[in-house]
């Protein structure tokens, strides 16, 4: 008998690339990655390894979202929905338009097919189209070369750079600030 998995539908998609909720089936997507230390480090996330219960007390929390963010598993619709990434809108502002994004690959393997500009692209149309918003930024490490040039290509501009703000890997690292503008005012 094969096993069916039933997946929450996506919320948006652009026919590659859908965004979802997060649901029980990707906690050994999260797990992995927040155990993927150099990983992690790169998207200044956790610097320890996470229980594996704790991601799936996280899942079931809704992914840690709370009052205008969101949280999306990025899948990908033709190969059954296999989850590849997450990406995610914080300290969402309503009034000033303007909001934090964030987002990573669970599987270095999935890098260089485009999926994190698909990952981006959704967000930020979702921000600009249904939220209403104006504005997003982003922290990235100086030294992620491949977030930088995809941030970059996508129309972000740096604002400012915190100086040896995040440690890891026995040095501190230059965080840059990039924000980019969603309409014309």
């Amino acid at each position: 008998m094969t096993e069916v998995s039933i997946h929450t539908p996506t919320l948006l998609s652009d026919g590659v690339v859908g965004l979802r909720r997060p649901e029980p089936v990707d906690q050994p997507h999260y797990w992995g990655m927040r155990n993927d230390l150099p990983l992690v480090s790169s998207v200044m996330g956790f610097r320890l390894g996470v229980a594996e219960h704790t991601i799936d007390d996280w899942i079931a929390r809704g992914g840690g979202v709370t009052g205008d963010d969101i949280l999306y598993t990025a899948v990908l619709v033709a190969d059954g929905h296999r989850p590849i990434g997450y990406v995610k809108a914080y300290r969402v502002d309503r009034f000033s338009r303007h909001a934090w994004v964030g987002l990573s690959l669970f599987d270095e393997r999935d890098t260089a097919h485009g999926y994190g500009r698909r990952m981006l692209t959704l967000v930020c149309d979702y921000l600009r189209d249904f939220v209403g918003l104006r504005k997003v930024s982003l922290e990235v490490l100086a030294t992620n070369a491949r977030a930088l040039h995809l941030y970059r290509s996508h129309g972000f501009e740096d604002e400012g750079c915190l100086k040896s703000q995040h440690f890891a890997a026995g040095r501190f690292d230059d965080v840059l600030i990039l924000s980019r503008f969603l309409r014309a005012e």
